[in-house]
């Protein structure tokens, strides 16, 4: 058994740390007393001095019913009652002894545990407490009030006496001190995580607001367009009673309205992953990926694109399933969008495997590529790499910072004219960030 289990037991609830530090600090305390009373009393028996056995046993019994007091919760009748007896006791001494064994040193001790174990909420009571242990030792000081004989203790006895005391004087001040500079240290280092924490929101906020301001911006823009685009074609469509141009018009109205759809369930996307929590399952990613390729490859035009796996059929990640899905629509719908359509053969590759930290997935194309001056900013909401971009600019960015959430990474290598890989890696708990 553990002696903080000696001193309070598990199941003893405690408001706070600083309150519990304060109760272990009583504990160690009310055990030293009772240790310092029975080797009084032994070393009383041992040096043939029996004047003291009934101020040892006093002392035994209050430091017994302050350890006592203070596992069953009681901390703060512990307290004023090992202080109060610690005091009595050293007054008796200090008077038998007329200073000579070095005990009103105690008196010290006990002015400092008194604030150590109140501390500064109570500290009216340490004042007392405080206040008692000098009106005691001025007391005897000025006084000279004595109960004791001249030469009664012997040179020898009084020797061992200040030796025992100034080791005890010295466990007690060190407990003490231990204890209130761990209190301090734990205080300050959970005042600094506050503090990094409440530093950590700050910017959190300061981001969430500048792209708030961005996505009202910029979605606004993109939402009005199509809108406005279509409203133009509607009026155009009236002037003309031709049926191929009003198809034509039709199909161009549809197209704008596919466009504002694909913006909105990317604003959806965004929002879904900024305001929910990450929900981890086990999925099987060669299936989601052949899903979610079997879906997209319909939607590409010209040329067919021939998509390459290689992911193990056993290959199972853990994590959250709805955030995955929207990372691979995204990087395999890019490649299939922006094909290089000029080239025979246009493919994709995809490869996920275990890694030791985790999981690597990666969609590579022999498409266009991507400017270097451009990729440092292709993750940045509403980014467009060219005026000829298909997109709404927020798909790559809902990626990186998808993946983000997932506390994974995302890596892009791409060359102009040559293709784009992505990489993503993807830890084996992912927890939110």
């Amino acid at each position: 058994m553990k002696i903080r289990d000696i001193i309070l037991p598990r199941t003893l609830v405690i408001p706070s740390r600083n309150a519990f530090k304060r109760a272990m600090l009583v504990g160690y305390l009310s055990l030293l007393s009772i240790a310092m009373s029975l080797s009084y009393l032994v070393f009383d028996y041992v040096s043939e001095i029996n004047d003291s056995y009934t101020v040892y046993v006093i002392f035994l019994s209050g430091a017994t019913l302050a350890f006592l007091s203070n596992r069953m919760g009681k901390h703060q009748w512990a307290k004023v009652i090992l202080l109060l007896v610690a005091n009595w006791v050293v007054f008796m001494f200090g008077a038998k002894s007329n200073f000579a064994t070095d005990t009103h040193f105690f008196y010290i001790i006990i002015s400092i545990a008194a604030y150590a174990l109140f501390g500064h909420e109570q500290r009216w009571i340490a004042f007392v407490i405080s206040g008692i242990a000098m009106g005691s030792f001025l007391f005897s000081f000025l006084t000279g009030f004595t109960i004791a004989t001249d030469d009664y203790y012997p040179p020898e006895y009084i020797r061992a006496n200040q030796l025992i005391n100034f080791i005890m004087v010295f466990i007690a001040s060190s407990i003490i001190l231990y204890m209130m500079v761990k209190l301090n240290f734990v205080s300050e280092e959970k005042l600094q995580k506050q503090q990094c924490e409440v530093r950590r929101q700050n910017e959190a906020l300061t981001k969430a607001n500048t792209e708030l301001d961005r996505f009202v911006y910029s979605a606004s823009h993109d939402l009005r367009s199509p809108l406005m685009s279509i409203l133009g074609l509607t009026n155009i469509a009236r002037y003309t009673d031709k049926p191929e141009e009003i198809q034509h018009y039709l199909d161009m109205i549809a197209g704008r309205v596919h466009n504002l759809d694909a913006l909105l369930h990317e604003i959806i996307d965004f929002s879904r992953n900024s305001r929910t929590e990450v929900v981890c399952e086990e999925v099987n990613i060669r299936k989601l990926i052949e899903t979610i390729a079997d879906n997209l490859k319909y939607t590409a035009t010209g040329q067919p694109i021939h998509i390459e796996l290689d992911v193990p059929s056993d290959l199972h990640i853990k994590t959250d399933t709805a955030r995955l899905t929207i990372v691979l629509n995204n990087l395999i719908g890019n490649a299939i969008k922006y094909h290089d359509v000029k080239k025979e053969g246009p493919f994709i590759s995809i490869e996920a495997q275990k890694t030791e930290a985790g999981y690597k997935l990666s969609v590579c194309d022999n498409g266009i590529g991507i400017a270097p001056e451009h990729q440092p900013k292709i993750f940045d909401m509403f980014y467009r790499a060219s005026e000829q971009s298909k997109g709404s600019g927020l798909g790559l960015y809902i990626v990186k910072e998808t993946i983000e959430k997932l506390s994974g990474r995302i890596h892009l290598y791409s060359k102009p004219g040559l293709g784009s890989t992505f990489t993503v890696e993807l830890p084996e708990n992912p927890s939110a960030s």
